[in-house]
């Protein structure tokens, strides 16, 4: 239908009384905390707020007197025309302890959209577009006299993924993150340092060694937090909703792009960052240890339990600290402070972001900020230890605090101090300890961190720690001997034994830390966690070390002296974990073990069938290979066929010899799936001797469903006119429903104007949903495919249902084939141009949607199936993952950009969902979402086949941007009515009930 807006007495009254509420002041500190609801037993207070000088805080850091440095960005998201970059960092103090600032200096001023901040070496750095900065103020007025770059070359493709989150480690390395837009060169005194797109950096300050971990599109997408627990686990949050991260499994130069399991993910559209873990007397014992994170999105504080899940971790939800009604509550950054308060910046803006609302959208606020403080009611405050002008040893003493603020201000400041001073005050400190007194361990953890600090040695040190009795404390140890490798005279025998620790942590640190070790010795040595039980974690991080090590493990295994040799199972798991052509020659002499367990074979030969040479293919192709326990494993049989098939088509590879003998017996086996396996296979290999053996297996009506239609395939993939004879004789009426479809299906590839033709006939005949998902896949997977379609539609067009079917599986998965979209809906009696707004009819249809809006009927109509809503977006956990979640919508974006969204998909598309699409060479058409692009290879995730393609550059003809993959006009159906409900529902999604 032909819908078109008009202004409406009713949506001029609703958009007045919009404007008068919006006459009322909102913005006021005690009207934002009016609408918190705080946990039980604890209050909130506010420190600072736009009255003192606080505008738009991005992140904050304390220092030893308990001051607190924030970031301010007014000209976020961007510059305008003329501006100057005057974005600042502040200096706010409470000079008399009655928890209110009373003084606030610009210590820095000039910046451009700084995003990450951190007291260390005399002074702060900063994070500012493409280079980090350190800052110092030499003559104590809380004013920046000194500026200078310590790197630059980071990348600034979007202003919010801009290097951010600045944290020490507890060995004296500062972690920072980039987000998704982000490509970074990075020039070292190590040479020039890569990372493109998301990923985390490790700087160790006194080496200028700059390593990237991550990228390449690989989750988290846009990290925006770290924290490490008490014994140095490092925790990293993703501000794109995808969770939070443990990253050690991972941390090691030049792994592979193999995703990485969050250990807590949210199925109600939450987003995290600035993140910190509880560790202070002042808050209840029920919060100790507990993770605490913005919740920007949802405009909540949140608070999460840490839980031990054998190597690695899990995540579980606590009761959030504060939820607020108020969309502007923007928690950005999380601390605990140093009077053992939970601070919360907040970024207070109705508008998060810069691709959901114009740059100059008026509602965008660049005024109001705040800082609050989260408190436990009737439990006293911390007292602020005496930490400024505290000597060498005074600092050495608070590292036994309780305290995790006082631990870490002692230790960046210990960092800070003359190395000489401090490893000879530190020796004399360590010895004087009481070995029985509790926390022995983990103040020996806090001593070895410091040394690390310093870049020193300490191998007694290390030694001692690696034989604790608490686990964290092994673990830790473990990575710092990795970590100082190539300064220890032999750190292998001090890593092996730590292979077979009890506790699977230590065992997966052993394994992180021998990667690091460029030795053929490494990799035996850390294949021995085989001999202990596995988990996710240690399996990815074993693959891992695989990888990383294969440069110098590979040669020793061809020259037959590597250790692994003689350790079975080790070797197993590494060839597996390698599974590429380089290990070729071992897995053949595996395979020839009459004891090789049957999982092992299985996995080397399909090694053999994905990367083996001609002659490997002959191997996999052989019966005798798949005779478990004396009887043929046909099912095991029929799937290496199908990976030969895959082989034959991405690596155009088959064996050499008469392909046809080996064959033509498979034919004949009484296993049906076998049958049609290798009846496939012949068409992929092109074994044209066969094809009158397929022809007739083809066109016999004994034949049964599942061995014609591979007969039928295989006759489309040897090509040529008599394939398309014989196709085109299969697809008359009178032959069974399947036949005709698999025979259509084929004619797609031969082609696509007569399968097109065929497919129109047989849905005026077969209306039904399952025929409709059959034949459509087919020709837009085609190039050609869809403009043949919709001609064959437009001369022949299909009954209303299958139309509204095809209709919705293209909406499904996100198809924009505007000649077949419009045949289809012609026919489905939904033709129309599809709805469009300018800004005064968004701005009326918004007053609408707020005065008479039904949130309840919005959410039945979001959820029809004609409309397809759910196929492709989740709400709470509920919903397909093609789109963006949309748990949080409400919350996170304003009105007119959720009409705008759905009304016209392309005026703003999410990062990480534009779509593209790739032609190749033979014709397949591919569309989906880029997972990443190199020389080798574009790697899709295809929402029609819902699974990652992987497509060789090679064979790519063209590739090209789409856009959204939400068509236009989903909505032109409804009604005026139903519209405003709809956008309604959208408009309260993730807001307080």
């Amino acid at each position: 239908m032909n819908f078109r807006l008009t202004f409406t007495f009713c949506g001029l009254l609703a958009l007045a009384s919009v404007v008068r509420a919006a006459e009322i002041d909102t913005n006021s500190p005690a009207t934002e905390l009016a609408t918190f609801k705080v946990r039980e037993g604890f209050e909130v207070s506010l420190f600072a707020s736009e009255a003192d000088g606080l505008v738009k805080p991005i992140q904050m850091r304390f220092d030893e007197r308990g001051r607190l440095y924030v970031i301010s960005s007014t000209i976020y998201p961007q510059l305008e025309p003329g501006q100057a970059p005057d974005d600042k960092v502040l200096l706010l103090e409470d000079s008399n302890g009655d928890g209110r600032v009373d003084k606030t200096t610009i210590f820095a001023r000039g910046l451009l959209i700084p995003t990450g901040l951190e007291l260390g070496d005399g002074g702060l750095y900063v994070g500012n577009g493409t280079e980090l900065l350190h800052f110092r103020d030499t003559n104590g007025d809380g004013v920046a006299d000194e500026r200078r770059v310590v790197l630059r070359g980071f990348g600034t493709g979007d202003a919010h993924q801009n290097i951010n989150s600045f944290a020490w480690s507890p060995g004296g390395e500062l972690w920072f993150s980039q987000g998704l837009h982000a490509y970074a060169r990075v020039e070292t005194p190590w040479g020039v340092e890569k990372l493109d797109q998301a990923g985390i950096w490790r700087l160790r300050p006194r080496q200028m060694r700059l390593d990237p971990f991550f990228g390449s599109g690989m989750a988290p997408a846009n990290p925006w937090g770290f924290v490490f627990d008490d014994w140095g686990q490092m925790f990293v949050g993703a501000g794109n909703g995808h969770g939070i991260f443990w990253p050690l499994p991972i941390l090691m130069r030049d792994h592979s792009l193999a995703p990485l399991a969050q250990i807590w993910t949210d199925q109600r559209g939450r987003k995290i960052c600035g993140m910190d873990i509880v560790g202070a007397r002042h808050l209840p014992d029920a919060m100790q240890g507990a993770m605490v994170a913005g919740g920007f999105m949802n405009n909540a504080v949140y608070a999460f339990t840490i839980h031990d899940e054998g190597g690695g971790f899990r995540i579980t939800d606590q009761e959030p600290l504060i939820i607020s009604s108020s969309t502007s509550f923007r928690p950005v950054d999380v601390k605990v402070g140093p009077d053992g308060a939970i601070w919360v910046a907040d970024w207070f803006n109705p508008i998060i972001g810069h691709y959901q609302a114009s740059f100059r959208h008026p509602d965008r606020d660049k005024a109001h900020g705040r800082i609050w403080r989260i408190t436990a009611k009737g439990r006293a405050l911390t007292p602020l230890p005496k930490l400024a002008g505290a000597s060498v040893a005074d600092l050495l003493e608070q590292l036994k605090s309780g305290e995790r603020w006082t631990r870490y201000q002692a230790k960046r400041l210990l960092a800070e101090a003359d190395p000489r001073e401090v490893t000879h005050t530190l020796g004399l400190w360590l010895n004087q300890l009481d070995a029985t007194a509790p926390g022995y361990e983990h103040v020996l953890f806090e001593a070895l961190g410091v040394y690390a600090s310093h870049e020193i040695v300490e191998p007694a040190l290390l030694v001692k720690l690696l034989h604790a009795k608490d686990p964290g404390a092994r673990a830790y140890a473990t990575e710092m001997a990795g970590r100082w490798h190539d300064r220890l005279p032999n750190p292998l025998p001090i890593l092996a034994p730590m292979t077979l620790d009890p506790n699977p942590r230590v065992r997966l640190a052993a394994v992180v830390a021998l990667a690091q070790i460029p030795r053929a010795e490494s990799v035996s040595l850390a294949a021995a966690v085989v001999d202990k039980p596995m988990d996710y974690f240690l399996d990815y991080a074993l693959k891992q070390a695989v990888h990383v090590l294969k440069p110098h493990w590979l040669p020793a295994l061809n020259a037959g002296t590597l250790a692994l040799l003689h350790a079975p199972k080790r070797l197993e798991f590494v060839l597996r974990a390698d599974a590429s052509a380089d290990t070729l020659a071992l897995v053949r002499a595996q395979l020839a073990s009459a004891s090789l367990p049957r999982s092992t074979r299985e996995a080397f030969l399909t090694t053999l069938a994905e990367a083996g040479e001609p002659a490997d293919l002959a191997l996999v192709l052989d019966g005798k290979n798949y005779v478990i326990g004396g009887a043929p494993d046909a099912e095991f049989h029929a799937q290496l066929l199908g990976t030969l098939a895959k082989a034959a088509r991405s690596r155009n590879l088959r064996p050499s010899g008469d392909l046809a003998a080996q064959l033509k017996p498979l034919l004949a086996k009484p296993d049906e799936k076998l049958r049609a396996a290798a009846l496939r296979l012949a068409g992929a290999w092109k074994v044209e001797p066969l094809r009158s053996e397929l022809r007739k297996i083809a066109e016999a009506d004994g034949s049964n469903e599942i061995v014609r239609p591979a007969a039928i395939e295989g006759l489309a993939a040897l090509g040529g006119k008599p394939s398309l004879d014989a196709l085109t004789k299969l697809t008359a009426p009178a032959q069974p429903p399947v036949v005709r479809l698999a025979a259509i299906i084929g004619l797609v590839s031969l082609s696509p104007t007569n399968a097109a033709e065929h497919a129109a006939a047989f849905l005026a005949t077969d209306a039904s949903a399952p025929a409709v998902d059959s034949l459509l896949p087919a020709f837009l997977q085609r190039k050609g495919g869809p403009a043949a379609l919709a001609a064959a539609f437009t001369a022949h067009p299909p009954a209303r249902d299958p139309a509204r079917s095809a209709l919705r599986l293209m909406n499904s998965v996100g198809r924009q084939d505007s000649e077949l979209i419009a045949a289809l809906t012609k026919a489905a009696g939904l033709d129309g141009e599809p709805l469009r707004l300018d800004a005064e009819q968004t701005r009326v249809l918004a007053a609408e949607v707020l005065a008479t809006g039904d949130a309840a009927h919005g959410g039945e109509i979001f959820r029809r199936t004609e409309l397809g809503c759910t196929t492709c977006h989740a709400v709470a956990g509920v919903g397909g993952n093609i789109g963006p979640d949309l748990g949080a919508i409400g919350r996170a974006q304003p009105l007119d950009f959720i009409i705008g969204a759905v009304l016209e998909p392309n005026r703003e598309v999410k990062e990480g969902f534009e779509a593209i699409e790739v032609m190749t060479k033979d014709g397949e058409s591919y569309q989906g979402f880029r997972v990443r692009v190199d020389r080798a290879e574009t790697v899709l995730r295809d929402p029609l086949q819902q699974r990652e393609v992987k497509i060789p550059a090679a064979k790519i003809a063209s590739q090209k941007t789409i856009g959204s993959l939400m068509p236009p006009g989903l909505v032109n159906g409804l009604t005026r009515a139903e519209l405003r409900d709809l956008f309604r529902y959208l408009a309260e999604l993730g807001k307080p009930k």
